[in-house]
């Protein structure tokens, strides 16, 4: 995988769905329909206690906090030279204003940094490494 963001999009989706899986606690062969599923869920989450609730709690709030990051330092393409477009253009990071030749060949420090907990995942590439 050579985009950091399709790597960190993957991440945050696993982690959620660890989340809703370990709260679900479902046997393997259960069939529930979407209604049932729903009130059984919202039951066993009512069923947890404060420690837990909290940790269930950070653990979506850090999703939300991740996927804000994300959308906050996308890549955005400008033109080197405003007004004159046949002198090509330059990718920047909106946040930190981070430049490269192309998409994704120079990602922000801040994207390297989210990446960085995963760099034993198998999809983790070496050059993102701050």
């Amino acid at each position: 995988m050579d985009d950091l963001i399709a790597f960190l999009a993957a991440r945050v989706g696993q982690r959620q769905a660890l989340i809703m899986q370990t709260v679900r606690k479902q046997q393997a062969g259960d069939q529930l329909t979407r209604g049932e599923a729903k009130v059984s869920v919202e039951q066993r989450i009512r069923a947890l206690g404060d420690g837990e609730l909290d940790v269930v709690n950070q653990m979506i709030n850090e999703i939300e906090a991740t996927r804000r990051i994300m959308l906050a330092h996308r890549t955005t393409v400008s033109e080197k030279v405003p007004g004159f477009p046949l002198y090509g253009s330059e990718y920047w990071c909106e946040t930190c204003h981070v430049p490269a030749d192309e998409a994704g060949s120079n990602w922000c420090l801040t994207l390297r940094l989210l990446a960085l907990p995963y760099n034993g995942h198998g999809d983790y590439s070496e050059r993102w490494r701050p």
